[in-house]
């Protein structure tokens, strides 16, 4: 079951296949079970016949077979043409990519803590991205080690020849559009009257809802509980977070965290730094933005510390604050 959902792939001398979607024959068995159950109890014990519920047959038949279709859509490598194809169920191309715009092949972590393979764009280094692979839980999984080095690998060798000497060059930063600066110190701009606003707002519905005057019903349902403690708890924190005040310290060379009320303060010392990871986050499968982390690695520590510095909805926006703090941790 587990090699059924996993990535596959197929190698030939001109093009790399890839195809990501496995996971969908599984859905698509899932469903014809609970379908065949459901169409087998609409049929006997509501007592309808076979041949008014054609219909219904029809679309669950047609559902499942949308599903199985899915799973054979492939991305394509041409490495003859130096063209990147996705094709629709594995036959109708809807994406067709240059090998000279692609950067490159990157893990993005999921806030699950799971992880798949994505294609980006040198336009576009933080944006959605192209799935490649399908989902992994571990950095040393067999199936995830496997596609590093038999597909990633030669795909990426046949990236390089095609890259541009002014693709990769770093981002000349002679002004901060993302930190106040004075002297050494750096401070991560924030929209304090927009955190405020926020909070009062949230905190004030919450109270509101305590009153006998409130809008919605008094029960003790456990939708209205999780409500009150949303809007009374994320009040106050968002108002917190408003007020809290990330700092990078040239002169101290310290990356610290601060808030009036001392919760959650900490510092990290630019010598411990141990890279920066983009997480793009979602709810329902919407996208809901993506987090600008950043890693350090105290010397004979087993664990890392991280720190969210900024979230970001405009992924256009990410290349540039990550360089900026480059600038800052790296000079």
């Amino acid at each position: 079951m587990k090699s059924l959902a996993n990535t596959r792939w197929k190698i030939e001398q001109e093009r790399i296949t890839i195809y990501p979607y496995g996971l969908s024959y599984i859905l698509a068995a899932v469903l014809a079970v609970i379908f065949a159950a459901g169409y087998f109890y609409y049929v006997q014990y509501l007592q309808n016949s076979a041949d008014t519920s054609i219909t219904l047959l029809l679309v669950l038949i047609a559902v499942i077979i949308c599903f199985v279709a899915w799973a054979g859509t492939c991305i394509e490598f041409d490495l003859t043409a130096g063209k990147m194809r996705k094709k629709l169920f594995g036959f109708l191309p809807i994406i067709n990519i240059p090998f000279s715009e692609i950067y490159g092949i990157t893990p993005v972590t999921n806030i699950a803590g799971t992880y798949n393979y994505k294609v980006f764009k040198k336009n576009n280094r933080y944006g959605k991205g192209i799935q490649l692979s399908s989902q992994y839980g571990k950095k040393n999984e067999h199936y995830a080690i496997a596609f590093v080095e038999e597909v990633i690998n030669p795909i990426h060798r046949n990236l390089e020849a095609h890259d541009g000497p002014e693709d990769f060059k770093p981002i000349a930063i002679n002004s901060y559009q993302f930190f106040d600066a004075q002297g050494g110190t750096y401070t991560i701009k924030k929209n304090k009257i927009g955190s405020i606003i926020l909070g009062v707002i949230l905190l004030s519905f919450g109270i509101h809802e305590l009153t006998p005057a409130a809008w919605l019903d008094q029960d003790l349902s456990i939708g209205r509980i999780c409500l009150l403690l949303f809007t009374i708890v994320g009040g106050p924190a968002i108002i917190l977070a408003g007020f809290t005040t990330v700092t990078l310290d040239k002169n101290s060379r310290l990356l610290s965290r601060s808030n009036p009320l001392g919760l959650g303060n900490k510092s990290f010392s630019f010598d411990d730094f141990n890279g920066i990871q983009t997480v793009r986050k979602s709810i329902n499968f919407i996208y809901s933005g993506t987090d600008v982390q950043v890693y350090f690695l105290k010397a004979g520590a087993q664990k890392e510390d991280v720190i969210v510095l900024q979230n970001f909805f405009s992924t256009k926006k990410v290349e540039r604050f990550i360089a900026e703090v480059n600038s800052i941790i790296m000079m």
